[in-house]
Parts: C-alpha cells; sequence; structure tokens
C-alpha cells in the first residue's frame, strides 16, 4: 500500500516575495526622514513655547518696572512735599519767635520809659519830700561764683539848686550758726567800690562784694547822709533773694 505524503502546515503557506535592496533603502530613508521631522517639529514646538514664557516674562517685567518709575515719582514728590512743609513751619516757628521777642523787647523798653519818666519827674518836681532819696538799689549775682554787684541811685528832689555830697553805707544783715550776723560794708565790700558821692540831680554808685563763708543773708540796709549846709540823711532795706 503505497504511503500518502506527510503535509508541512506552515511551511507551505508561506509565500516568498523577492525583496529588492533598493526598496529597502527607501524604505530606511522615510523612516529616517520620518524621524528628522518629528525631531525638527518637537524642537520648534519647544522653542514657541518658550519664547511664549520669554515674551510674558518680558511684559511682566516691563510692566513692574513702569510701576517703580511711578511708585519712585510718587514717592520723590511725597518727599519734596514733607520738605516744603518742614521749611514751612520752621520759617513760621522762626517767625513767630523773632516776633515773640521783638515783644518781649519792647514790653521792656517801655518800661523801663516809664522808670525814666517815673525818675526824672521825681527828680525835677517840686514836692514834700525834698532833699536825699535812694531812688533804687539793686543787687546781682557777677560772673564769679560768689560774688555779687550792687547799684544805688540816689535823687536829690524838689530844690536841687545846690550839690549834695556825702556817703553811703551799706549793712549785711542774716544769721550765721544760729546766731544773729551783721557787718558793715567797710568789712565786705571790694576795693574800688563806689560810696562816696557829690551830684546835683542824680548820681549812680556801684560796687562789688563777696558773701561771708557760712553766712545765711536776710536783707541789706542802705544809708545816705549828705553833710554841709544841705544835710539829709536817708536809709532803704532790700531783702535778700
Amino acid at each position: 500500500m503505497a504511503r500518502k505524503p506527510k503535509s508541512r502546515v506552515g511551511i507551505d503557506d508561506v509565500t516568498l516575495v523577492p525583496v529588492s535592496p533598493s526598496q529597502q533603502k527607501k524604505r530606511r530613508r522615510l523612516l529616517v526622514v520620518s524621524l528628522l521631522v518629528v525631531i525638527v517639529a518637537v524642537f520648534f514646538a519647544g522653542l514657541w513655547t518658550g519664547n511664549s514664557g520669554s515674551l510674558d516674562t518680558s511684559e511682566t517685567n516691563r510692566r513692574l518696572r513702569a510701576e517703580l518709575k511711578s511708585l519712585s515719582r510718587e514717592l520723590e514728590a511725597a518727599r519734596n512735599e514733607l520738605a516744603l512743609y518742614r521749611t514751612d513751619t520752621e520759617v513760621t516757628q522762626q517767625a513767630r519767635e523773632e516776633l515773640r521777642q521783638e515783644i518781649k523787647s519792647l514790653r521792656d523798653q517801655a518800661a523801663e520809659l516809664e522808670e525814666a519818666v517815673a525818675f526824672y519827674k521825681n527828680v525835677m518836681a517840686p514836692g514834700a519830700s525834698d532833699g536825699l532819696q535812694i531812688e533804687k538799689m539793686t543787687v546781682q549775682p557777677d560772673d564769679e561764683a560768689g560774688f555779687y554787684r550792687y547799684r544805688v541811685v540816689l535823687v536829690q528832689a524838689g530844690d536841687n539848686r545846690s550839690y549834695l555830697s556825702g556817703n553811703i553805707s551799706l549793712t549785711l544783715k542774716g544769721s550765721k550758726d544760729g546766731q544773729e550776723f551783721t557787718r558793715n560794708g567797710r568789712d565786705w565790700l571790694e576795693e574800688g567800690s563806689e560810696t562816696r558821692f557829690r551830684f546835683r540831680y542824680f548820681q549812680e554808685l556801684n560796687g562789688r562784694f563777696q558773701l561771708p563763708e557760712g553766712v545765711e543773708i536776710a536783707a541789706i540796709d542802705v544809708e545816705a547822709e549828705s553833710g554841709g549846709r544841705n544835710r539829709y540823711q536817708t536809709e532803704k532795706t532790700v531783702k535778700w533773694q
């Protein structure tokens, strides 16, 4: 009995197609070109995206710079306005102070003029209180610590046709170690202090002294006495302040 030939499944179904080398090269070239196109497309897409971001960033920077310039101008204007306000305030305060000082000076001058008018009226006008008078005595601290200066103004009121001459004496009154203290000016006035007078209308006497150590001064007595034909004697007490 004759054998049937076995069928070769898979082999008989395969169809061999001849492949041309030129077609293979063409396909490879196509594949390479496609890849290059894709790469170029991806590159330009990234570049466009980057440029878009750069444009956005540049626009933001320009806007921020514009806002910064605007704020800087506003700040400079505010600084200038503040400086102008401060200058106006300082000028106003200075003008007020100068005006205050001027008013004070005018008031002081007016007081001095009133005092001078009263003084000359007392000197020239006749009245019941004729003769030698102690018009004023003042005591003020000197530049040197512990030293003082005195000023005594004498006038001849009423009939002043003749001269008055004489001396003044100053007496310190106070306490020391709880005991009463009195000292005549000859013992505590400095050399050169004025105590003698000779005048027809008025005269000013000045001097300097140092307070005795440990003494609490309460007052200074001033006594003026004229000699000769027109004898007068008067005194005044000035409280120590």
